[in-house]
């Protein structure tokens, strides 16, 4: 059973949809239709709304109602889940703004890495979102999918030569992905960047 999970002013409860104020629901709805990260398919705006509807209520994944005072302002998440393996996380926050909100998302991802016995945690991105791709690099600890082990290859080690900063996460950035998986709102089709943080690593973050 997922807990309750309380930041200064954030509040984030386990999402339960006939419970409360079922205006929420909207305000949920509408709120994740309009983020260009969630929900990679193409379609009208009930159609998403339909799919985000059924993929908040899917009994194997576990979501987070996010409060501040009276208003419902984003979401947290887990989907995929092998329990003692891996979980895809989700942090949504509706205004798009995560400034103030870093220690909210570590707490939820604390409680999936202690409860669920997690070995490691999984975020994909659309990859022409930057800003969200750096914040989950720079302030949760995520790297690129085979990061780690491109650091240690010599071939990798040598490109230091050609002037390539970091050039571990520069080959991981293009090899981490699932091409063509994300449709935006433009219509255009993007690449998902997958990244992961280990038990181990997390275990490191203040």
């Amino acid at each position: 059973m997922t807990a309750e999970v309380s930041v200064g002013q954030y509040l984030a409860i386990p999402y339960q949809p006939f419970l409360g104020n079922p205006a929420k629901n909207d305000v949920i709805l509408d709120g994740c239709v309009n983020l260009p990260n969630l929900f990679p398919l193409p379609g009208t705006v009930e159609e998403r709304r339909i799919i985000i509807a059924s993929w908040l209520t899917d009994p194997d994944h576990l979501f987070w109602e996010v409060w501040r005072g009276s208003a419902v302002v984003g979401i947290l998440g887990l989907s995929r889940i092998i329990a003692g393996l891996d979980a895809v996380g989700h942090f949504a926050f509706f205004d798009r703004q995560l400034v103030g909100r870093r220690t909210l998302v570590l707490k939820m991802m604390r409680w999936a890495f202690e409860q669920l016995q997690l070995r490691r945690l999984s975020v994909e991105i659309p990859d022409h979102l930057d800003p969200l791709i750096r914040f989950c690099r720079v302030k949760l600890g995520f790297r690129y999918e085979g990061e780690l082990l491109a650091g240690r290859h010599p071939k990798v080690l040598a490109l230091e030569h050609e002037r390539i900063n970091g050039p571990a996460r520069w080959v991981a950035k293009w090899g981490a992905r699932r091409e063509r998986m994300h449709c935006g709102p433009d219509g255009v089709w993007h690449d998902l960047v997958c990244l992961r943080v280990l038990r181990e690593e997390f275990a490191q973050i203040g």
